[in-house]
Order: structure tokens, then C-alpha cells, then sequence
């Protein structure tokens, strides 16, 4: 009986997990010129309803969202060296997940985009 009290009392108390990880950029920028324009950071978080081992969401994972609004807050046209990590902590049927993001904010070079197709022209 102890047993199933401790082990009800630990279901009931919070928990919490995390992630974390690395990508080089949300579009290709191979052979591209470009600046960087300075460092983003950005975290989102929403919540679900979980029941055992059940999760219903009351909205998405909003990933695009935190990608459209660091590339606007630096006015930017990419993100680079992208690091994000989330987390999620239980409280008794409700879970807060969270989502963030640092990045380095990039424009591309059009100068030198127009000066190499003006190189290639035959005169």
C-alpha cells in the first residue's frame, strides 16, 4: 500500500525533459554571398493535456513561427548555425512545452550576385 502511495504521490509531482541540437540553416545558402547580420534568439512554448501516456495538444509546435519571427526581428533573409533545444515540464495532467532557438541572422549579398552575372555576359 506504501508502495502504490509513493509511487501515485511521484506521478502526481512534476517531472521535466529536454533536448537539444544543431542544424546549419533554414534555406540552402551554398554558394551564396552573404553578411551576417548579428545574433537571434528566440522561445516559444504552448501546452497539452497528458493523461498517462496520452498527450493531446491544444495547438502545433509552432517551429515555423519562431523561424519567421527571428529571420523578421533582424530583418534578415536567412538563419545559420542554428541551435535550438526544447523542454517540457508535467504538471499533474498539464504539460508546458517550450522551444527556443539561437541563430546568427544573415542578408545575402545581391552586389555581388549582380556583379558576377554582369562578369558572365559576352561583350
Amino acid at each position: 500500500m506504501k508502495f502504490i502511495f509513493v509511487f501515485l504521490i511521484a506521478l502526481v509531482l512534476n517531472c521535466a525533459s529536454s533536448s537539444a541540437g544543431i542544424a546549419t540553416s533554414n534555406i540552402p545558402v551554398v554558394d551564396k554571398p552573404y553578411k551576417v547580420i548579428g545574433p537571434v534568439k528566440e522561445e516559444r512554448s504552448w501546452i497539452t493535456l497528458d493523461v498517462a501516456i496520452f498527450g493531446i495538444p491544444f495547438k502545433k509546435p509552432p517551429i515555423d513561427d519562431i523561424i519567421d519571427s527571428a529571420i523578421k526581428k533582424k530583418d534578415a533573409d536567412a538563419l545559420i548555425n542554428i541551435r535550438y533545444w526544447s523542454d517540457r515540464s508535467v504538471f499533474f495532467f498539464i504539460t508546458r512545452n517550450r522551444l527556443g532557438i539561437s541563430a546568427e541572422a544573415i542578408k545575402f549579398d545581391t552586389v555581388v550576385e549582380v556583379e558576377k552575372k554582369d562578369a558572365k555576359k559576352p561583350r
